[in-house]
């Protein structure tokens, strides 16, 4: 009993005197938590889920890109790209604000029981070398690894980009459609293990849905039964507005 309370005291002296937290948002001083963001900011966050429906997921996405075969299955959007989302997700890939992956999460967790998907594997989108290089992580495979942890799903790395073509931010609509047709590959060691298998795949932010579903293209056409999508915000690309 002793121990355990010298173990607890130590803990709360480490986390919020040595080392004290700051809510990612506001950067309001907080009790150190698993999340970095104060009881305020996370009240703000209002869960605004998008579901798929074997169509465009905006209604304007037809009339940009056209007739375009979609492949995934089923799929959540669940926030709209607009404050506190974007800090939140500002402070997630450039602050190194990985715990507010894990409240992301949750809320992946909580719409996935809610769907109530059966899936064999759970994957992530790819980002490219020279990204990984200089943030240090995947935002999405962060997520994707805090969803599993918590619901012990069969986590793979299944995607790899084959083709370092021009940065999407950098593309119109209909271009980043051309630019990731053939970008990714599946990893060599799991095409034997696609055949048959439902996979849920996980993405930090939707904007025409091209990354997405060329992911989803790869795993239909080597046989996979069902794809899902978790993704944690949608927005639409200014010209769409």
């Amino acid at each position: 009993m002793v121990n355990n309370q010298l173990i607890t005291l130590l803990h709360y002296v480490l986390s919020d005197v040595v080392f004290p937290s700051f809510c990612a948002n506001c950067g309001k001083l907080i009790s150190n938590s698993d999340y970095a963001v104060c009881n305020i900011c996370r009240n703000m966050i209002n869960i605004n889920i998008k579901n798929y429906t074997g169509e465009y997921i905006f209604s304007l996405e037809e009339k940009i890109h056209g007739k375009r075969k979609w492949f995934l299955d089923d799929g959540v959007w669940l926030f709209k790209y607009e404050e506190p989302i974007t800090e939140l997700m500002y402070s997630m890939k450039f602050k190194h604000h990985k715990s507010i992956a894990k409240l992301f999460a949750e809320y992946c967790i909580n719409a996935i029981n809610l769907k109530k998907w059966q899936f064999d594997y759970i994957t992530y989108i790819p980002v490219s070398k020279e990204r990984l290089w200089k943030r240090g992580f995947n935002q999405s495979e962060v997520i994707a690894r805090y969803i599993n942890k918590i619901n012990c799903y069969n986590l793979t790395k299944l995607f790899y980009i084959k083709n370092e073509k021009v940065a999407q931010k950098k593309l119109n609509s209909n271009e980043r459609f051309i630019n990731t047709y053939h970008k990714f590959d599946i990893v060599s060691d799991y095409y034997k293990n696609i055949n048959n298998k439902s996979f849920l795949i996980v993405d930090d932010v939707y904007t025409t849905g091209a990354t997405i579903n060329e992911c989803a293209r790869l795993l239909k056409i080597h046989g996979a039964r069902q794809v899902y999508a978790c993704i944690i915000a949608y927005a639409m690309l200014k010209e769409m507005i």
